[in-house]
């Protein structure tokens, strides 16, 4: 018998059944249907006879053997029953949607237990239970339809959360980053993490794969030494979200996805000696994801920062977050101070560089010009507001486009810091921004998190070669 490529059929099937299809669940039909789907789709409902002009079965028994993919949208109680049937027909893969199972109650872990068993004893694989699902540009379909269909990408996302998972994708389409591939897997009691990075290690069309984990279920107690051997080998940033840290956080994943986590120590190891970036907050894995999209290939060198702001107070306090944070706000050579003297006539010349007269003036490139050329700034990060009027805002949109281009040049990554607001023009200003390729974040801490993290990432890259790696400390 041939190998299955299970994730082919997952994110790229030519058939897909959706067995609890209904009116109520347009919402989830309609990131099949409205995509532009080109493989053929099946409903299976109990009580209409047709949904989107496709005609319904009533039974999975009435569908054709060797399903692609199917979703799994019914109560608990009928799952086992379902579950059997799609196996008896030799269907690849199965998505449950459903919830109550193994995080709810003992009933539910015996439904859990059962799927598992059926599961593993046949050639069907499964995501979820308790998940959204799939998210698949090139497949043309999403649990979601307000994901972008279109372009297709080069990030991937796991998630054990699909509110999250959602939150993800649409905060990260409105910055500009399109995706290859998204899971939101739930409990995972077939398929799981490790599978999915395996995969997406080997897809060309994932370049950055971000993670949301908040553990193995319990079938999967003995994965994590897989995990590691895996993360060890991965070619590609992976950015990983792990929750369950705490005792709070340990039971509330438990509740969430029935999900059993791992030591701190342990995990702390496991990040020290692999490439993988460890971010702290559902934010961080946002702005990580949005710099890495942009400067995978631009990586810094030095993790000293070039700071230009509209504000002395916002300059004394950026400085003094960012040295925080590790970074660093070097003092400019002798040489460089200088020639900055010439052009800077009021006011210290000193890195964090002061500009608010010169933003919209020629000056302002010469400065920039100037000051990013010392060897020991890794980046730039400039704080923007709304300019006063549409003069203002041309002249200070050519000055950030050169300083763009400048930054390219020196190989060195160009961040800007931009507060959300209520003004509706200051939004409009940062989508322009944004179109640019510029990524844009709404604090300084935020911006100076994410260049560490491309920082941290190049040192890893240098440091941890598969000759020369620290030694193993999970025994």
């Amino acid at each position: 018998m041939a190998q299955i490529n299970y994730f082919e059929k997952l994110f790229y099937p030519k058939t897909i059944a959706f067995i609890g299809a209904s009116e109520k669940r347009m919402w989830q039909l309609r990131g099949y249907v409205d995509r532009n789907y080109q493989g053929k789709l099946y409903f299976i409902s109990k009580g209409s006879d047709k949904i989107y002009d496709i005609d319904c079965v009533k039974d999975v028994s009435d569908l054709p053997d060797g399903i692609d993919h199917a979703i799994i949208a019914v109560n608990r109680s009928q799952l086992i029953d379902i579950v059997k049937k799609c196996i008896s027909k030799n269907f690849a893969t199965i998505h449950i949607f459903s919830a109550g199972t193994g995080e709810f109650d003992e009933e539910g872990r015996k439904i859990e237990d059962e799927i598992y068993n059926l599961l593993k004893n046949s050639s069907t694989r499964a995501i979820g239970p308790n998940c959204m699902g799939l998210y698949s540009t090139g497949g043309r379909f999403t649990f979601n339809a307000s994901f972008k269909a279109d372009p297709i990408g080069k990030v991937a996302i796991i998630s054990q959360s699909g509110d999250l998972t959602e939150r993800f994708v649409n905060n990260l389409n409105y910055l500009g980053v399109d995706f290859s591939v998204g899971a939101s897997i739930g409990n995972s009691i077939s398929l799981n993490i490790t599978d999915l990075i395996q995969y997406l290690n080997d897809d060309d069309g994932t370049e950055i794969i971000s993670i949301y984990f908040e553990g193995f279920s319990r079938y999967h107690l003995k994965e994590g030494r897989k995990l590691y051997e895996l993360l060890k080998k991965v070619s590609k940033p992976i950015i990983f979200l792990r929750t369950g840290k705490t005792d709070a956080g340990k039971r509330s994943a438990e509740s969430h996805t029935g999900s059993l986590t791992t030591s701190n120590q342990i995990w702390n190891a496991v990040f020290s000696q692999t490439n993988t970036i460890q971010v702290r907050s559902f934010e961080e894995l946002i702005d990580s994801t949005l710099a890495f999209n942009r400067y995978k290939d631009l990586l810094p060198e030095e993790k000293g920062i070039l700071l230009i702001t509209w504000s002395g107070g916002n300059a004394t306090i950026a400085s003094d977050l960012i040295t925080q944070l590790g970074a660093t706000v070097p003092e400019f050579s002798t040489k460089t101070k200088t020639k900055l003297k010439k052009l800077i006539r009021f006011g210290g010349v000193v890195n964090p560089l002061d500009l608010p007269w010169k933003n919209f003036s020629d000056e302002y490139s010469k400065i920039a010009q100037i000051a990013i050329e010392e060897p020991y700034i890794g980046g730039v990060l400039a704080e923007t507001y709304q300019p006063f009027d549409k003069d203002a805002w041309d002249n200070y949109f050519e000055n950030l486009l050169f300083l763009k281009d400048l930054c390219n040049k020196q190989r060195k990554p160009f961040f800007l810091s931009l507060p959300f607001t209520d003004y509706q023009d200051r939004e409009e200003y940062r989508k322009k921004i944004l179109e640019t390729g510029v990524p844009v974040f709404p604090s300084f801490e935020r911006a100076a998190k994410a260049f560490l993290n491309l920082y941290n990432y190049k040192k890893k890259l240098q440091a941890y070669t598969h000759e020369n790696r620290p030694e193993n400390l999970l025994g």
